[in-house]
């Protein structure tokens, strides 16, 4: 999730940049992350994903992500849609994703730590980036 990517540089003020999130659902809990320290939004907690590489599709990139984060192997299941986040270039397409295999064990430099939260205390999970709400709310939680 480094905020520097080749298909941006020199790209103009107006050029979106693609992501990804992946939600990840056990029983009644999401699977959560904590932003390392080292990049933007350090300390917050949010949906796991990352941007799309060039020539890379959403559902690839969700897989890879989501792997590459938590060491996690995911079979999206289906697209819920997508979230612009304020204040910036990012449209992100948000998936449904089932674990294939579920042993967490996050890269440190991009996730400082993780959990399993209650659906009833998605929303008091502090500092949480604005973009988990739209999640939220496909999900109509």
């Amino acid at each position: 999730m480094s905020n520097h990517h080749p298909e941006w540089a020199g790209a103009g003020r107006k050029r979106v940049r693609r992501g990804v999130i992946g939600v990840l659902r056990a029983d009644d809990a999401l699977l959560m992350v904590q932003r390392a320290a080292g990049i933007a939004k350090g300390g917050f907690w949010c949906f796991p994903g990352g941007h799309v590489e060039t020539g890379e599709t959403p559902r690839i990139a969700v897989v890879r992500e989501l792997h590459e984060e938590l060491g996690i192997r995911v079979e999206p299941e289906r697209r819920l849609g997508s979230v612009r986040v304020h204040d910036s270039r990012h449209v992100l397409a948000v998936w449904q994703v089932r674990c294939a295999a579920c042993v967490v064990q996050p890269a440190a430099a991009e996730i400082a730590d993780w959990k399993w939260v209650p659906i009833a205390e998605l929303r008091s999970l502090l500092p949480s980036l604005a973009s988990n709400e739209a999640v939220f709310q496909m999900l109509a939680l």
